[in-house]
């Protein structure tokens, strides 16, 4: 086997309907066929939900990580095979608690994302910064256009301003900055300004 995990990174689902956009259900279904190729033993899917939920006091009826090894799981992909990691609430969060909670622990070095293409410049920029040079990172590019609740320019300058401190492989300067940075505040209220006009 050519890595040691698939993973697939959650994405904060449609506000009105709780549904996922379609380039989530893309991912999932290329996962599957990379893991019954044997790409990887393992699939890990890895999000609590987003930190826009908390900053408008919604209550997200699931977990990214459950929603996204179900979908899993309904492409037939055996359970012992799934992985999950549950408490990030943006990109940078999911990669600190996955090299914590996961990667570490299980000496897994080796990683595939499947993930949309727009997210992988910034994706790769995160990995660097925050798994260090250590890791093999490869991608699985996904075709897919960027739903509204995505401002990737805008993200991306966000999150390395607040990483521009840190260096690569540091995942320690993290730790006690989950969610409650001045950048997290700034994002809490330009979700509170976008969301301003949505009936939820």
């Amino acid at each position: 086997m050519s890595h040691d995990v698939i993973i697939l990174l959650g994405s904060q689902p449609d506000l009105t309907t709780w549904e996922f956009p379609e380039q989530v259900h893309l991912c999932v279904r290329r996962a599957k066929e990379l893991l019954n190729e044997g790409q990887a033993p393992f699939v890990v899917t890895s999000g609590k939900w987003s930190t826009s939920i908390d900053t408008l006091q919604l209550k997200q009826p699931f977990r990214e990580c459950d929603a996204l090894a179900n979908l899993l799981i309904d492409q037939g992909v055996d359970p012992a095979k799934i992985l999950k990691e549950s408490r990030s609430q943006d990109t940078i969060s999911n990669l600190y608690y996955l090299k914590t909670g996961l990667l570490t622990p299980r000496n897994m070095k080796h990683l595939l994302f499947v993930v949309a293409d727009f997210r992988i410049p910034r994706l790769q920029f995160l990995c660097e910064q925050i798994l260090g040079p250590d890791y093999t990172i490869d991608f699985e590019p996904i075709q897919s256009e960027p739903s509204a609740s995505y401002n990737e320019p805008q993200t991306f300058k966000m999150q390395k301003e607040f990483l521009e401190p840190m260096k690569p492989g540091d995942h320690e300067w993290l730790a006690g900055k989950f969610f409650t940075a001045p950048m997290y505040q700034k994002m809490a209220k330009l979700d509170k300004e976008k969301y301003q006009h949505l009936k939820i």
